[in-house]
C-alpha cells in the first residue's frame, strides 16, 4: 500500500511540474514599450521574460552613470546594452504549434565584446563568465545601435532609458 501511495503522489508532481512548465514556456511577443531594447517585429520571446523591467532598469542605471558623471564611451554603451538586452529578452525557440518554447542562449561574441569595450568603465556591473555562453549560430544577439550627440558618450535621454533597462537585469 506504501509503495502504491508513493508512486501516485511522485505521478501527481510530475503532472504538476508539467503543468507548470506549460504554462511558462509559451512564445510571446515583447511588450511594445520597450525603450533601451527595442525588439524587430515579430520577434518573440518566452513568457516569462514578456515584461518592462529590465529595459527600465538599464534605463535608470545609465540615468545613474549620468548623475555621477560616469557615463562610458558609446562602444562600452553599444556593447552593454546588445549584451544586457539579449539576456533579459532572449529569442524564443520551440515548437510553434503547440506554442512551447524555450529561451536562446545569449551568444558568446556580445559578452566578449562587453568585457573588452568596457573594462572598468561600468560602475557596478560585474564581469560576466563569458563561458558560460553559446557559441552556435541559433544564440540570442541583439545588436542595437545608439545616436549620440559626441563622439564618446550617449544623449541624457538614452543615458536615461539605458540605465533603467540595466537595472532590471540585474
Amino acid at each position: 500500500f506504501f509503495l502504491l501511495f508513493n508512486m501516485q503522489s511522485v505521478s501527481v508532481l510530475i503532472l504538476l511540474a508539467a503543468l507548470v512548465a506549460c504554462a511558462f514556456g509559451a512564445c510571446v511577443s515583447p511588450p511594445s514599450d520597450l525603450n533601451v531594447c527595442p525588439l524587430p517585429a515579430g520577434a518573440s520571446i518566452p513568457q516569462e521574460y514578456a515584461n518592462t523591467n529590465a529595459d527600465r532598469e538599464l534605463q535608470s542605471y545609465f540615468n545613474f552613470l549620468e548623475g555621477i558623471k560616469a557615463t562610458p564611451t558609446k562602444k562600452c554603451a553599444e556593447a552593454y546594452i546588445a549584451f544586457a538586452c539579449s539576456r533579459a529578452y532572449p529569442k524564443c525557440v520551440g515548437d510553434a504549434n503547440s506554442g512551447l518554447g524555450l529561451a536562446e542562449n545569449t551568444c558568446y561574441y556580445l559578452c566578449s565584446d562587453f568585457t573588452e569595450e568596457c573594462r572598468g568603465q561600468l560602475v557596478g556591473v560585474e564581469r560576466p563568465n563569458c563561458g558560460q555562453f553559446s557559441v552556435s549560430e541559433d544564440c540570442t544577439g541583439r545588436k542595437l545601435k545608439i545616436a549620440s550627440s559626441g563622439a564618446s558618450s550617449l544623449s541624457a535621454g538614452f543615458m536615461l532609458a539605458a540605465f533603467a533597462a540595466l537595472v532590471a537585469l540585474l
